[in-house]
């Protein structure tokens, strides 16, 4: 997986022909950064993936998974099968889109599959833009969640709901697999 990344980012990287020095400030790190990552040296945290993805205007999806539009069966319908999957760099985690686009909606949910030790970047924190909000539902397992520095214990049921500009960050600290939902308004991705 990590191969593909950098074979991404490298190769949407020369298709905008954007030297080292113009994506790195684009995103806001070194150019000796992205070479690292280019070369398979460093693999990029989550919240870098998203950056990287901003600077080269692609979506996560397509720097992650690169995989071709989900067929068209209508605006509103999306079958199990045809969900697209988001596998992170550290392999601890995975999401599927639950809906056909992302582009066409004002909300976007997907269900993360997280294994023991997978987090969110937990040392960068995470923030959206301004005027994001994010709902959480934890639907299996259980998940360590920090939102503006206060500590939260997620158990199967329980739910978030919080500004998403405000710092935040998770991580599954149990020895067993979580399940959540999470919903984004508007799309973060």
């Amino acid at each position: 997986m990590e191969k593909e990344i950098q074979k991404r980012i490298k190769m949407y990287r020369k298709d905008r022909g954007l030297t080292l020095r113009e994506l790195a400030e684009r995103a806001g790190c070194t150019h000796s950064y992205i070479s690292q990552v280019e070369k398979g040296k460093s693999v990029p945290s989550l919240s870098m993936v998203g950056k990287l993805a901003s600077a080269l205007e692609v979506s996560v999806v397509d720097l992650l998974n690169g995989l071709p539009g989900v067929e068209d069966k209508g605006e509103w319908y999306l079958s199990k099968n045809d969900r697209k999957t988001i596998n992170y760099p550290d392999g601890k985690v995975s999401s599927q889109l639950l809906v056909p686009r992302i582009t066409t909606r004002k909300m976007e949910p997907l269900i993360s599959t997280i294994k023991p030790g997978g987090s969110s970047d937990a040392a960068e924190g995470m923030n959206h833009p301004p005027g994001t909000e994010e709902f959480v539902f934890l639907i299996k397992g259980e998940l360590d969640f920090a939102v503006n520095g206060k500590e939260i214990h997620l158990k199967e049921g329980d739910t978030l709901s919080f500004d998403g500009n405000l710092p935040h960050s998770w991580v599954n600290s149990s020895g067993k697999t979580a399940v959540v939902l999470f919903v984004f308004t508007p799309p973060i991705w």
